[in-house]
């Protein structure tokens, strides 16, 4: 049994969804520009500077470390709040320290290696097509969209959602070694958004939590049988936890 519901989506999130998205487009635009410079008039990948990618790896690490920090921080402190126990806040710091600093590197690594991806491919294919037809500005084009807005914002989305259930799980997990087990749940709003992987968890109580202490869901729909999931599940994820003290009886 279940008692007092804690906590809901994160405060100001559209607010936040927008300033992440507007400083990574910034951002983007530059890292773009300077890719075209170094593509040359024959573009080739091999062009392409390994300094360039270290680059915008470093700048995204800056730009984005410090706002998932805050999220986690915000989220773990309304959580610890809303709840008559307390946790130990600098193991909390250090929690969003480590957070940070092992998924900003997971973060540029996938991030880097699926722009070199894409761009290895628009370049071959632009030099598939016939010499008298092809032009560079349909290279251009065609890579465009990994530095556009619609990129910036699914990372914006995707990520606010992470730091947000991290910094949750990170009391949860506190509370957990004083004999307190919160229930987490997840939580979507419930409208005309949701999508169906998420729709059929909705409500539902963690099926477990992994050796990190973050909860983790069977999903139910036959489709997905054997796999788990934890938010985000997927790019542009807005669900969260809820968690919920046990009913005292």
């Amino acid at each position: 049994m279940v008692g007092l519901s804690l906590k809901a989506d994160v405060r100001n999130r559209d607010k936040l969804e927008r300033e992440l998205a507007y400083k990574l487009g910034r951002q983007q635009r530059s890292w773009f520009r300077r890719l075209l410079g170094q593509l040359g008039d024959v573009p080739r990948y091999e062009n392409i500077s390994t300094s360039f990618w270290i680059t915008i790896g470093k700048e995204l690490a800056g730009l984005i470390g410090p706002f998932l920090e805050e999220i986690f921080l915000d989220q773990a402190r309304d959580l610890m709040l809303s709840q008559p126990i307390g946790v130990d806040w600098a193991l909390v710091n250090e929690g969003a320290i480590s957070f940070v600093r092992d998924y900003t590197f997971e973060l540029v690594k996938g991030t880097n290696r699926h722009s070199q991806n894409t761009l290895r491919e628009a370049i071959e294919a632009y030099f598939e097509r016939d010499p008298d037809v092809r032009n560079i500005g349909d290279l251009q084009r065609s890579i465009s969209h990994l530095y556009g807005p619609t990129r910036a914002e699914a990372i914006a989305v995707t990520e606010i959602t992470r730091a947000s259930a991290e910094g949750e799980s990170q009391i949860a997990k506190d509370l957990r070694s004083q004999g307190v087990d919160m229930i987490a749940f997840w939580q979507t709003s419930e409208d005309e958004l949701v999508c169906p992987i998420c729709a059929p968890l909705n409500d539902r109580q963690a099926s477990g939590f992994d050796v990190l202490g973050k909860p983790y869901w069977i999903h139910p729909d036959p489709k997905h049988e054997g796999k788990t999931f934890k938010h985000p599940a997927h790019p542009r994820c807005r669900c969260w936890p809820r968690h919920e003290l046990p009913k005292i009886s």
